[in-house]
């Protein structure tokens, strides 16, 4: 017993020792490039991975694109026949559905969502591929609608904001007949 609480104790300080040895506790500055460095650095770990889209999937009037290492899933859970939606997932948490709907009904659902999804809600809109989107963003997705080729087409996504590389890759990849 007392050997395991001394060696508990002496990866404690070993932990305390490192973590003092990393910290810059003196009063020197910096040099510029030691901060432009440090910039690039950090600038290289933070930039998002490219999305690349593996294949194209033709369902009804829509061709999309799926990413590498994602799925396909034709219809929705209650009608796998319905040509108006599909969906494209990397999992069943984080996907893009995509509706085709008459225009009063794809904005009843849309203003739906919007009450229901009021976490960090805040209005998107812009250009991504053919469409011109408008919507929102709540916390773990966003709700769009837009026109293609006249069509009028809904996109409920979760698990990704609307500036992050997957949406501009599966939107960007997503082609109306």
């Amino acid at each position: 017993m007392k050997k395991k609480l001394a060696v508990i104790l002496a990866a404690a300080f070993m932990c305390v020792g490192l973590v003092a040895c990393g910290s810059n506790s003196s009063n020197t500055e910096a040099t510029p490039a030691t901060d432009a460095a440090q910039t690039v650095t950090e600038a290289a770990t933070t930039a998002p991975a490219a999305i690349t889209i593996a294949s194209t999937e033709t369902w009804g009037d829509y061709t999309v694109g799926i990413p590498e290492g994602w799925t396909f899933k034709k219809g929705y859970a209650l009608n796998e026949d319905d040509t108006t939606c599909c969906s494209v997932r990397k999992s069943d948490f984080s996907k893009f559905d995509f509706n085709m709907e008459k225009e009063d009904m794809y904005m009843k659902k849309y203003e739906q969502n919007k009450a229901t999804y009021t976490q960090d809600q805040k209005d998107v809109s812009g250009k991504i591929g053919t469409v011109d989107w408008t919507g929102f963003e709540y916390s773990n997705g966003f709700e769009l609608y837009g026109k293609a080729n006249g069509k009028p087409v809904r996109v409920s996504c979760s698990g990704f904001k609307f500036d992050s590389p997957e949406t501009k890759a599966v939107l960007e990849a997503l082609v109306i007949k």
